[in-house]
């Protein structure tokens, strides 16, 4: 039989998706992206896992939802999704942006959370987030494209780029540019030593926006942190390796 799928939304009005049937497992998308960045992730866990992607208010189909768009609420946000949904002891997996809202989340709401996967956690000393807005403004769509080329170390189709473009493109220019703005003061190893959980840090050889200092820094403030580095890989690690991403996701899962 098919796995179940629903979509539905919190009481806040974000949407989600829930598919299969498991423990359950919450993949938090990047900045500017959406829920469907994780479709293969999303593919390669639901027989084991029920699985839950949800929109972060601004983007995707959430992108109706106002601000402000605070690491406060995105973090509280999701700790209302775990609530309403019956998701406690869930694992939380974030990519950059999400990995911060899931080290947030984690932080404030221990009970409920059972481990994080933090992949390629940002830090402001390592990106150029205060410099972004002003190229931004100047035009989106081209700093959109550039973005999602950047993304990778290995070589992707022109469809994977035109695809990832479009969904960054998609995102409400407000949005960004009110979500850069907390980027551009976050620190995570300021965070970590506040989530006792189990938190894997999964940081890429070749990632500029978050190298491997910054992921073993992390793992050292960390009360139970350890890091794992993924060889050939750029900074979107959920697309760029997927086999490995998904057999360092699974390993984390059944260790916990």
């Amino acid at each position: 039989m098919p796995a179940a799928t629903s979509h539905l939304h919190t009481s806040t009005g974000m949407a989600f998706y829930t598919r299969g049937q498991g423990r359950p497992v919450v993949l938090l998308h990047g900045w500017c992206l959406n829920r469907k960045m994780w479709l293969y992730a999303e593919e390669a866990l639901m027989a084991d896992f029920q699985v839950i992607t949800p929109d972060l208010p601004g983007f995707g189909q959430s992108d109706h939802l106002a601000g402000p768009y605070s690491l406060e609420r995105y973090g509280n946000e999701v700790k209302t999704l775990l609530a309403e949904a019956s998701l406690g002891g869930a694992v939380l997996v974030g990519f950059a942006f999400g990995a911060a809202i899931a080290l947030e989340c984690a932080a404030i709401s221990p009970k409920d959370v059972r481990g994080v996967v933090a992949v390629g956690a940002p830090g402001a000393s390592h990106s150029p987030y205060s410099r972004m807005p002003k190229a931004m403004r100047r035009d989106w769509p081209e700093f959109a494209r550039k973005s999602a080329h950047a993304l990778f170390h290995t070589p992707q189709s022109e469809a994977t780029l035109l695809w990832l473009e479009a969904m960054f493109a998609s995102a409400p220019l407000p949005v960004a540019l009110e979500t850069v703005e907390f980027l551009s003061t976050y620190e995570p190893e300021k965070v970590v030593g506040k989530v006792n959980v189990p938190v894997l840090f999964l940081n890429a050889k070749h990632d500029a926006v978050a190298p491997e200092a910054l992921g073993e820094a992390c793992a050292t403030a960390a009360p139970n942190g350890r890091l794992e580095v993924l060889p050939d890989c750029g900074h979107l690690i959920v697309l760029d390796q997927k086999a490995a991403f998904h057999e360092r996701l699974r390993a984390f899962l059944q260790s916990i």
